[in-house]
């Protein structure tokens, strides 16, 4: 029995592994770490790249916000850093100095919105798990920290989709497999190189008894309404699958971004 459940944890882990690869997810755990050879870009500013993976060691170089270095390798102890324990990675600058840096300094990945450069990090405060965003700006950064229904996520850089007067959005999406556990994604609108989040949106599933699911289908989408963003929640209930009794209940919404606000607040009720 126990062999049973140890093959079983493992092929979980190595199932989330290869997804993890994959599909280009995030996440804080060790099969998430960066690999050998990546190349991988500054999420800190004035970050020390050291002699030794030791924060007394010497600063070879102080390293900017978007500058990038390739992964050499990591060590096998940690450092806590933003609420993380954080490897040291040993790597190489692009001047061809080696060097060591800490793995919380780094970001997870880069996008790019209308020439615009974002960067990304998790930090952590109690038990709540946070996704930091910066982008360059007048010679300093900007920071957006957006607080996270799960820690597994994907980000992606999406055009302006139709909607008038963006520069872009980014989604952080979710990866919600098992049964219960929250999905669908946060949508931060840039606009003048700055972000807005305008949602949150769910989406939780329980093995086909209970499905409730919040999407926007925007201008460009099939069945997009021109210059509008329209919102669609869904909820289904499988009451008795021998007689295929559902409940079904479908609302729709449509909103407008204006003056940098999406309108109507798509959460809100309309008074009578």
């Amino acid at each position: 029995m126990k062999a049973v459940f140890y093959i079983t944890v493992l092929t979980t882990l190595f199932t989330f592994s290869t997804i993890t690869a994959q599909n280009g997810y995030n996440c804080p755990l060790e099969e998430c770490d960066f690999k050998p050879g990546e190349q991988v870009y500054l999420f800190g500013n004035d970050v020390k790249l050291r002699a030794a993976p030791d924060v007394e060691s010497e600063v070879l170089e102080l390293l900017k916000i978007g500058e990038w270095v390739k992964i050499i390798e990591k060590t096998e102890f940690t450092w806590p850093y933003r609420g993380f324990d954080s490897p040291f990675y040993k790597v190489k600058y692009d001047d061809g100095v080696t060097g060591y840096l800490l793995g919380g300094l780094l970001s997870l990945e880069k996008k790019t919105l209308n020439s615009q450069n974002y960067f990304f990090a998790y930090s952590k405060e109690g038990k709540r798990t946070f996704l930091n965003i910066r982008n360059i700006k007048n010679g300093t950064y900007i920071e957006k920290k957006i607080p996270l229904a799960n820690s597994t996520i994907r980000i992606k850089a999406l055009d302006d989709k139709g909607v008038p007067g963006l520069d872009g959005i980014l989604l952080i999406d979710y990866y919600a497999e098992a049964c219960g556990m929250e999905g669908g994604g946060i949508y931060l609108f840039a606009q003048n190189d700055e972000l807005t989040k305008v949602a949150s949106l769910s989406q939780i599933s329980d093995a086909g008894v209970f499905y409730y699911s919040e999407k926007f289908v925007f201008p460009f989408d099939e069945g997009g309404i021109s210059g509008k963003i329209l919102f669609k929640k869904e909820r289904n209930e499988n009451l008795d699958e021998a007689s295929q009794w559902k409940k079904t209940a479908m609302e729709t919404r449509m909103l407008s971004w204006v003056d940098g606000k999406l309108v109507p607040d798509y959460r809100e009720g309309v008074s009578n």
